[in-house]
């Protein structure tokens, strides 16, 4: 008895590791002033951690305000799917807690979030460290929630702060289907081999 409850320890452990191994998808919660506007919601990474490119956004959900009642919501394709994303520069980084945006570097980067798609000047959320995203604001976030950017609003900043931080890590939903079913099975070999006492 006392070695199957080992060997069925072992497996279990055996079949938990890749798992936790995976790199998960993890979603930041955004919740910001932007000058008297402000960007709340999420963004979904990969998971990856350290320097992030495009292809490491996976969704997003923004809603904009720009403080005198104007307002947009920009979703990513898990979330209605309007508007596009890009990352330039080496500026955007992931912990496992924070999203952090580096506003003081002069690599010419940014993070930008519009409707359509990138550089059609439509309601857009943007990060950037050198690039004009309006015409208020070099460095630091800058909005607008109607087409053709008529009101931009901005926050300079300069140095390096977290744009988001950790929301809910979700693991892959095969990864957790695999461990039940191996957990499953497991636990059927063990009770087969369980030896049945005589009864009086």
């Amino acid at each position: 008895m006392r070695k199957n409850l080992y060997v069925l320890g072992l497996a279990i452990s055996i079949l938990a590791t890749p798992i936790a191994g995976m790199a998960a998808n993890i979603t930041y919660t955004v919740n910001e002033a932007v000058g008297p506007g402000s960007v709340t919601g999420f963004i979904t990474t990969d998971g990856a951690i350290g320097t992030l490119a495009t292809s490491d956004l996976l969704n997003w959900n923004l809603t904009l305000k720009d403080g005198s009642g104007g307002l947009f919501v920009l979703g990513g394709p898990g979330s209605g799917g309007n508007s596009g994303e890009i990352v330039e520069g080496a500026d955007l980084t992931a912990t496992a807690s924070q999203l952090l945006y580096n506003y003081s570097d002069a690599d010419m980067g940014l993070l930008l979030f519009e409707t359509p798609t990138p550089g059609t000047n439509g309601p857009f959320l943007c990060y950037t460290s050198s690039l004009d995203c309006s015409a208020d604001s070099s460095t630091g976030i800058s909005l607008a929630t109607e087409p053709g950017e008529t009101l931009t609003v901005d926050s300079p900043i300069t140095g390096t702060g977290a744009i988001a931080a950790i929301g809910t890590v979700t693991p892959e939903p095969s990864s957790l289907l695999l461990l039940a079913s191996g957990m499953c099975g497991l636990f059927a070999v063990a009770r087969r081999r369980v030896p049945v006492t005589a009864r009086p």
